[in-house]
């Protein structure tokens, strides 16, 4: 199924399924795609930059795989600027880029649903080994904590990314990859590594060493 989004390209910027993203709206047509959002069905796509790109161009090349979000808060300022957040609702490709009257890019894109796993006993157990490692890792390293509550195996790898200190080449290539196990597969592995690392440097200087560094 193909639908027509307004696209909001940014240098560095991945918005996961499941995530927040707060942005502060200047431009004067990133202020119109937003007021149009509003009065419509709330959803931006947040497409990636490629590197060298112009952000300042019309046609500035993007990452046809994105992540499009819901604006779930706003606040308009007195000069029409606007401060909104973004939730993560699904990810998208971009098809083509529609003819518009917008001052903002519009384009045609189909939806990517996710690849769950294969069962909700598979899903349980991994979910709980990767905030278990999480766990271990992220004291040592100074990590944000995760949230607290219930959330999808989606949500949760998608947290799990932004915390594991991701370049935003790689925070894209998760975006792109469809499997949601494969997702912790990466992230894991990660999480193993930094582990390892942990344990060697232990009886050296952990108070002065990043594990996460080569």
């Amino acid at each position: 199924m193909s639908l027509k989004l307004p696209l909001f390209p940014l240098p560095g910027v991945v918005l996961l399924p499941g995530t927040l993203l707060p942005l502060h709206i200047f431009e004067p047509r990133y202020r119109a795609m937003v007021a149009d959002a509003l009065a419509g069905d709330r959803t931006i796509g947040m497409a990636m930059l490629k590197a060298g790109a112009d952000a300042d161009s019309v046609r500035s090349p993007v990452y046809a795989i994105g992540g499009a979000g819901e604006i779930i808060e706003y606040e308009e300022l007195d000069d029409g600027r606007y401060n909104i957040l973004l939730e993560g609702k699904f990810r998208y490709r971009i098809l083509d880029e529609a003819k518009s009257s917008s001052p903002y890019r519009m384009a045609r894109v189909e939806t990517l649903p996710s690849h769950p796993f294969a069962s909700d006993s598979e899903a349980a157990q991994i979910s709980e080994l990767a905030r278990r490692t999480f766990e271990v890792v992220r004291p040592e390293i100074d990590l944000p904590p995760l949230p607290e509550e219930d959330v999808t195996p989606e949500r949760l790898s998608s947290e799990i990314a932004l915390r594991l200190r991701y370049s935003p080449q790689e925070l894209q290539a998760i975006l792109e990859t469809n499997s949601i196990s494969s997702r912790f597969g990466v992230l894991i592995g990660r999480m193993l590594e930094w582990e390892k690392r942990i344990e060697f440097l232990a009886p050296f200087r952990p108070s002065e060493i990043d594990a996460t560094r080569n």
